[in-house]
């Protein structure tokens, strides 16, 4: 998979195993595969979220290379159509999220969107894909006229030439619908050159519960501080994890009078404070932040 920021990899890393005891954090099943990208000729790919060996999404890309003949106000004419395009199709119960519009005809068309790192997905959103030809995600060629000499460039779908974006979607096991998302780019070369990689996915594991779209653990409003925290002490400092949300907290060191005699920020989910300068006895360490609190007896020799 290409690589996110090293900061990313970590606060995730940390924020498991600072909460890897509560239960919240086993909401969300996280998956990081190698990107696999497929054209034309490619195996379309099954994307099993939970691993039941279901498909709840089959990621495809085909092409459009035909002659026809059409009749418009009696006057019959040959165009041809050279296209490719990217689609999903969904398992029954599930769908991928996106939104409803009117047809220049009046009827209504389902366009699957391409979300934002954040955004929500949920019992809330509009789901389809579910018709035999599933949902469109791209596409992109020609379709030409020659007897008129028009040529109309064909550039459609919301994945289109987008790279890191996520495709919300929904799926069902046993009695229980679950949410999720994939993390996706779509390239926007000439006809029947399009190609779609698919780089990660997630669910909620909780049935009926949302996800946002990139979250890889479950949110941490409601677990308390001290469970955020993890305090180790070292012969000549301290070492400090805490989960992202209380990064800009502050570290203080306060003696056996009451008096703080070191301090600093928080300035990433991995920080230390070293006992320099600090003389030989016990002194209290204490994590604060506006949630709460924590402390720690250390003994500085």
């Amino acid at each position: 998979m290409a690589e996110k920021t090293t900061n990313l990899k970590k606060y995730t890393a940390v924020a498991g195993a600072v909460i890897a005891s509560s239960s919240v954090n086993s909401q969300i099943v996280y998956t990081d595969i190698t990107d696999v990208t497929i054209d034309k000729n490619a195996t379309p790919y099954q994307l099993d979220f939970n691993g039941d060996l279901t498909a709840d999404l089959v990621l495809q890309v085909g092409a459009v290379n035909s002659t026809a003949t059409a009749t418009t106000m009696g006057i019959t004419f040959t165009y041809t159509l050279d296209a490719s395009y990217a689609a999903v199709g969904v398992n029954a119960g599930g769908g991928v999220l996106g939104v409803n519009s009117t047809t220049s005809s009046g009827g209504t068309s389902f366009n699957v969107s391409a979300l934002n790192n954040g955004d929500a997905i949920g019992a809330a959103g509009v789901f389809g894909g579910t018709g035999s030809s599933g949902a469109l995600l791209a596409a992109e060629g020609l379709f030409n006229v020659p007897a008129f000499s028009f040529t109309q460039p064909i550039a459609v779908g919301n994945f289109l030439g987008v790279t890191d974006k996520y495709l919300g979607a929904k799926f069902t096991a046993g009695a229980n619908t679950h949410y999720g998302w994939v993390r996706l780019s779509c390239t926007d070369g000439v006809s029947n050159l399009l190609a779609l990689t698919i780089k990660e996915y997630a669910f909620n594991s909780t049935a009926d519960g949302g996800i946002n779209a990139g979250q890889q653990v479950a949110g941490l409003e409601g677990v308390a501080v001290d469970n955020k925290v993890s305090i180790k002490t070292q012969l000549d400092e301290a070492l400090i994890n805490v989960t992202p949300d209380l990064v800009g907290g502050e570290l203080v060191i306060i003696n056996m009078a009451g008096q703080e005699v070191k301090s600093q920020v928080i300035g990433d989910v991995n920080a230390k404070i070293t006992y320099e300068g600090l003389e030989t006895g016990i002194y209290t360490l204490v994590a604060r932040f506006e949630a709460g609190s924590v402390t720690k007896k250390i003994y500085v020799r």
